[in-house]
């Protein structure tokens, strides 16, 4: 058995062999990076693509007027956020959290905000007010913890969910800006879970845990792991056993790396990694155990023998923050053959072009009647010729485009370009109406933010 030492990196394989990462056999490229960034520190020194695109499509830009690390998002871009965002509150429904709202910032003078925030230092937001200092919240946990330590639990209540899409603070450094990816201002859907001790922690973690992955794939990436455990935790055969039951889970090497016990209030923190197409790594997932916060908290509950008890508390964002997880779609778009974005995601689903001003009213006739069925749609209805009107939604990587004209007018199919599949196709409205609702199938849907005419819009630049 491995000798496992504090800042020490491993591979764990799904047979559950455990390597030094200096011995390890690394079977693929997006590990490799991982290792190469966390083990080696080396990074990708190329431009990250979705920099370029956020501004291209118009999703979003630097705020000039605040503090760097801020971003503002124009009406294409806030529509994209509020769908993650959606999407969010969909997976914390499903899994049975309740849903709170907390305030954003916290008087340091108190013993266990002071204690928690020490974790943080430097990359801490500070607010003074008065003889008083408060500290910007980096996540939902002081809010959550300090409703759950004024609440009476009781072992009937666990496992208990408490949810919020919490806007977060973190002073990164500088040089540490990347885009969306890394921020001073984001948006965390963050979650905790109250166990009863850590064997019905061990069993939520590992569910929470599938669910990740799970949610990766449905965006339509695989994740690359980081498991960071504290030396006790892996050092215990059961601790040892248990990972091993993650990675084999997870059907993927993981990169394993051990700290110091009793450093950080978890046992176990994992790590889930969009993998960029240049070896760029973004945490856009994440799950832990806690064992700490319950104590420094003063979080309890009554167990059947009417004693009080301390929780374990796992900490989850199934969807990382927000803005990571449009990076992540935005650079996963760059590196398709045709660029795109999932079509239940898109500002614009369908694009109606009228060839000329007889067949206005029907192309605004049509577009309204999708919309009045859940899809996006709009009419360029600019003075420009056709071809540059398609060369545009080609340009906003708009799913469908549909030209219309006198043969339209009259009642024939519909002429749609589909993206997907670079193809014209003929299609009825009913048979358009069928395509794009099966593709947007359980997953949130929005009205368009903005004017249903292209001649009607601001250009933000």
């Amino acid at each position: 058995m491995l000798n496992f030492q504090p800042g020490g990196y491993y591979l764990v394989n799904t047979d559950g062999e455990v390597y030094s990462i200096e011995e390890a056999r690394i079977k693929d490229r997006n590990l490799q990076a991982l290792v190469d960034s966390e083990v080696y520190k080396k990074s990708s020194t190329k431009r990250a693509p979705h920099i370029e695109l956020m501004k291209k499509l118009k999703v979003a830009g630097y705020e000039e007027l605040s503090d760097p690390g801020h971003v503002i998002f124009k009406p294409k871009g806030n529509l994209i956020f509020d769908l993650l965002a959606d999407r969010t509150l969909q997976i914390a429904l499903e899994l049975g959290a309740n849903l709170v709202k907390t305030p954003i910032f916290y008087d340091l003078s108190f013993k266990s905000i002071s204690e928690h925030a020490r974790l943080f230092g430097q990359r801490m937001y500070k607010v003074k007010s008065g003889k008083r200092t408060f500290a910007l919240r980096y996540a939902a946990c002081f809010g959550q913890f300090s409703l759950l330590s004024d609440s009476t639990l009781s072992y009937r209540d666990l496992p208990l969910k408490i949810f919020e899409l919490a806007d977060s603070y973190r002073l990164e450094q500088r040089g540490e800006l990347i885009g969306l990816n890394r921020l001073r201002k984001f948006h965390m859907p963050d979650m905790h879970i109250l166990c009863l001790n850590i064997k019905e922690a061990k069993i939520e973690f590992e569910k929470i845990c599938k669910r990740c992955l799970e949610e990766g794939h449905r965006f339509g990436w695989n994740y690359t792991s980081l498991y960071n455990v504290s030396k006790d935790f892996i050092e215990d055969p059961k601790g040892l056993d248990y990972v091993r039951s993650l990675v084999k889970m997870e059907g993927n090497q993981v990169l394993l790396h051990v700290v110091e016990s009793g450093m950080y209030y978890w046992i176990i923190n994992i790590e889930f990694n969009f993998v960029s197409q240049q070896g760029r790594i973004i945490e856009s997932s994440t799950a832990q155990i806690d064992v700490g916060n319950a104590e420094r908290f003063n979080i309890s509950y009554v167990d059947e023998e009417g004693k009080e008890r301390r929780p374990v508390i796992i900490h989850t964002a199934v969807i990382g923050s927000l803005e990571r997880f449009m990076a992540d779609l935005l650079e996963k778009a760059s590196s398709l053959k045709t660029p795109s974005l999932p079509t239940w995601i898109c500002p614009v689903q369908v694009r109606i072009i009228n060839v000329g001003i007889d067949s206005l009213q029907f192309a605004i006739k049509l577009a309204e009647n999708l919309n009045i069925n859940s899809i996006r749609a709009d009419v360029d209805d600019r003075s420009e010729s056709v071809a540059k009107k398609v060369a545009n939604a080609e340009v906003e990587w708009i799913p469908y485009v549909v030209v219309v004209g006198k043969k339209e007018v009259e009642g024939g199919n519909l002429s749609v370009r589909v993206r997907s599949v670079r193809k014209k196709l003929e299609m009825s409205e009913e048979e358009l109406v069928k395509t794009v609702k099966e593709e947007t199938k359980g997953w949130p849907y929005r009205p368009l933010y903005f004017n249903i005419l292209v001649s009607k819009r601001p250009s933000f630049v």
